[in-house]
């Protein structure tokens, strides 16, 4: 009777083992984050959350045909009830050997990067944090503890000479910052026409780096200072 227990605990527990995904997720959730290895082309969606991530599609080129093609591109979608976001992740390896990539993502109060190792690739998904570079695309909010970032819109500028010719070219953004119902929109130039290194908004505790703008998305870094805590 003994060994048809201990049979029958065997044989659950090799159902459970072959469960597809149930091993491989168990083993990729790290400290509320979650780590998703991706092959070339179309992945398999995971539950993280409230989230469901699709992987729609990994593009690998070791040889772009041109400059504007990159190394890596990765097409995801993020569905989070009626709401659906979707984006690239890219990594550019350049001539000079310099590198340029547009990860981490944020949405809400989630990031998404992507691990490169060789030819081994991974998708990285975990909450926001203060002192993190993360790129937010247009339209897009996202959600570091009690403050939302809400990049709303930009607009177009430049200026022109006594004849008419353009000189310059520059964009003004808008960003929308929240804190319970507290709100302020704030607006900057484009890096290019800033006189300093770098260029900061500050807002009751927070402080916002802008460390990269363009039409699509802009790069930040938030700090806050926590001085004023009784």
């Amino acid at each position: 009777m003994k060994i048809f227990k201990i049979n029958i605990l065997l044989i659950l527990l090799l159902v459970f083992i072959q469960v597809p995904g149930y091993a491989q997720s168990e083993k990729n959730m790290i400290n509320n984050s979650i780590i998703i290895p991706l092959k070339i082309g179309k992945n398999p969606s995971t539950q993280f959350e409230t989230l469901v991530i699709e992987p729609v599609n990994l593009f690998i080129q070791s040889k772009p045909i041109n400059k504007r093609s990159p190394h890596i591109q990765l097409e995801l979608n993020i569905v989070e009830g009626n709401r659906r976001y979707s984006t690239f992740l890219w990594y550019y390896d350049e001539s000079n050997g310099s590198q340029k990539i547009n990860y981490p993502k944020a949405y809400q109060n989630y990031s998404f990067d992507l691990k490169i190792n060789k030819e081994e690739i991974e998708l990285v998904v975990k909450k926001l944090d203060f002192g993190k570079a993360m790129f937010i695309d247009l339209g897009q909010t996202a959600v570091i503890g009690n403050l939302t970032i809400l990049f709303e819109d930009y607009f177009g500028e430049s200026s022109v000479d006594i004849n008419g010719n353009q000189t310059d070219a520059f964009n003004t953004y808008n960003i929308v910052l929240s804190e319970e119902n507290e709100q302020k929109t704030m607006s900057f130039m484009s890096l290019n026409k800033q006189v300093g290194k770098e260029l900061s908004l500050e807002w009751k505790d927070y402080k916002i780096l802008i460390l990269e703008d363009s039409e699509k998305a802009l790069k930040l870094m938030v700090f806050k200072n926590d001085s004023k805590k009784k």
